[in-house]
């Protein structure tokens, strides 16, 4: 987490938690301790920096004043600290998604904060706000404890060996990879690397990569497809076998799907019917599976039956 957005998380956790102390105030020990930082010192060094807040000049008798006296942190304000507006589920799906990418890395605030959100949602409506939440994405630094060394790798053009785990196979094998782009895509990051052994660009997720060695062969201009093509909003790429493809979305998928296609059909049951130029194959196939069984292909009818062929492999494999 870069140095602004870790103080200004640990400063939005204090603030609420020092008002409601009171005149009193709150234990420095105390705060360091409810914030997450590493030190007496790194909380005292937030106080500091924030000292006071303007909460605008139209209102200039809204103020926040935080301070520390005699080893207790007070918080003097005009405003008050109130309960948080009921958020919709569109605006819930939408926190929930900017959380996800730091769940394992976040710490107890983050955990915290994803289990009241996955709560507060009417048992009923749950799996709809998951899955509004899993096709939202935000533009956020790249998770994991690999991104950081794939960045230098990427800036200064260096060779890197990874660790990767290929779903369709099942296990895990080393790749040499000349590292291009990190980026995020429906709710996933990726890395995009020219495979040196292949010779051949190819894509990686993130939290598919188990280790990272940056090695020390320099390689020059980078190879591959123009960039630009993986900050599209699909990573969906023109092959010349585009077809017209008519997919049917139930549930809370069909609302989306009118979204995206405001002409396609609303049926009398509610589902909605959308026709779009794809390839059949693998992209389609994925794309389909990810609505989690409220999206099916009803034309042409191979890619139908491509679809339940990916089905029943993907059945045999996780059975076994």
């Amino acid at each position: 987490m870069k140095p602004f957005l870790g103080r200004l998380r640990r400063v939005l956790l204090l603030l609420p938690a020092a008002f409601r102390a009171g005149p009193a105030g709150l234990p420095v020990a105390r705060a360091a301790k409810l914030t997450g930082a590493r030190s007496e010192q790194e909380l005292l060094d937030d106080v500091t920096a924030v000292g006071a807040l303007d909460i605008g000049p139209s209102m200039p008798e809204d103020f926040v004043s935080i301070s520390v006296e005699d080893g207790r942190v007070i918080v003097d304000s005009a405003s008050k600290f109130v309960a948080p507006p009921p958020l919709s589920l569109r605006e819930g799906a939408a926190l929930l998604a900017a959380l996800r990418p730091h769940e394992r890395t976040g710490g107890s605030a983050v955990a915290s904060a994803i289990r009241k959100l996955r709560r507060a949602v009417p048992e009923s409506l749950r799996q709809d706000a998951e899955r509004l939440a899993r096709g939202t994405g935000f533009d956020v630094d790249p998770p994991g404890e690999w991104a950081s060394s794939l960045q230098e790798a990427i800036e200064r053009r260096l060779e890197v060996t990874v660790e990767y785990r290929a779903e369709n196979v099942g296990a895990s094998a080393r790749r040499t990879l000349e590292p291009r782009l990190l980026f995020p895509q429906d709710g996933n990051w990726y890395l995009a690397a020219w495979n040196v052994e292949k010779a051949e660009e190819h894509l990686y997720r993130l939290d598919r990569i188990s280790s990272v060695v940056v090695g020390t062969r320099r390689f020059g201009e980078h190879r591959g497809p123009d960039l630009g093509r993986y900050r599209t909003r699909h990573l969906y790429f023109q092959s010349g076998s585009e077809r017209e493809v008519r997919l049917r979305f139930t549930g809370v998928a069909a609302a989306l799907a009118k979204e995206r296609w405001p002409d396609a059909a609303t049926e009398a049951d509610g589902s909605v019917a959308a026709t779009t130029r794809v390839a059949p194959g693998n992209y389609l196939y994925g794309w389909v599976l990810g609505w989690g069984g409220l999206a099916s292909i009803e034309e042409p009818p191979e890619a139908r039956e491509g679809l339940e062929a990916r089905v029943a492999a993907l059945e045999a494999l996780y059975r076994t």
